[in-house]
């Protein structure tokens, strides 16, 4: 049976104080016997420091017990509100969101302007419209846009959007899970998928975000890039400190570049 480290150091508390009361006695035999006048002090006082002393050791180990507990029950929660979240993104439902997030993020990948109206429609102000140069990329990867009215269109890329929304509140949720970094790495959330493709529209929104002060005084939504700094560290990535470095890592991802990324992401003057 395995001893809980509370309990081993409990029982070398008590034992300790168990071993300096029995060296007392000891010791005693070396001071005055006019420290002993009463017959029945050394009796009384020795008891009343033994029970005084573990009675002490006896709210220590409660208190390291307590400490225990507590530490299990938070590591649990943790571990249940993952694997919660593991089946959410592994549910057949679910698979319809990523479907849906994953075209609009190709389509940011192999257009450059859709992917500066996307980041732009992360805020709540200073929003772009749907660029018509994009219409035919969307029209590519997604066959039941096709022969839709322009409004119809408008409207159903606005509802494959929302689908993201749902996967960046998803990443954004498990990016709190800092601290369980263990058991995240554990769980296939595909993350090396969607890093690359997320890095790209993170970073032009936090280009946007930087360059207005509309934008600052009204959005205080948190960014991508923090949720992806945050991810990045859990699942052991390079850091990606600044936007040169974000755009050679996206540029030369291969994954990318197999997805047909948008020659005007190379450009020097991004």
């Amino acid at each position: 049976m395995t001893v809980s480290k509370p309990a081993r150091l409990g029982l070398a508390i008590m034992l300790v104080i168990v071993l300096v009361w029995i060296a007392a006695y000891p010791i005693s035999k070396h001071l005055p016997n006019a420290l002993f006048s009463d017959p029945f002090g050394p009796v009384y006082n020795g008891l009343n420091v033994l029970f005084t002393a573990l009675a002490f050791g006896g709210v220590i180990v409660t208190l390291l017990f307590q400490a225990e507990e507590s530490r299990i029950a938070r590591r649990e929660a943790v571990e249940r509100s993952i694997f919660e979240l593991f089946q959410t993104f592994t549910s057949l439902d679910f698979q319809h969101v990523k479907d849906s997030s994953f075209r609009v993020l190709l389509a940011a990948v192999q257009n450059r302007e859709y992917a500066e109206f996307l980041a732009s429609r992360l805020f709540v102000v200073e929003q772009l419209t749907l660029p018509s140069s994009c219409v035919e990329t969307l029209l590519a990867l997604d066959e039941s846009k096709r022969g839709k009215s322009e409004a119809d269109l408008i409207h159903a890329d606005r509802a494959d959007r929302l689908m993201l929304d749902n996967v960046l509140n998803f990443f954004a949720m498990l990016a709190q899970r800092e601290s369980s970094a263990t058991v995240i790495k554990h769980c296939d959330f595909a993350y090396d998928w969607w890093r690359p493709t997320l890095w790209i529209v993170g970073q032009l929104q936090q280009e946007r975000y930087d360059a207005s002060a509309t934008i600052q005084t009204y959005c205080k939504n948190q960014l991508v890039t923090v949720t992806l700094k945050a991810l990045d560290k859990v699942y052991g990535h390079a850091p990606l400190g600044s936007a040169a470095e974000v755009w050679d890592y996206v540029t030369h991802h291969p994954k990318i570049i197999a997805f047909g990324l948008d020659a005007r992401f190379l450009r020097s003057d991004r």
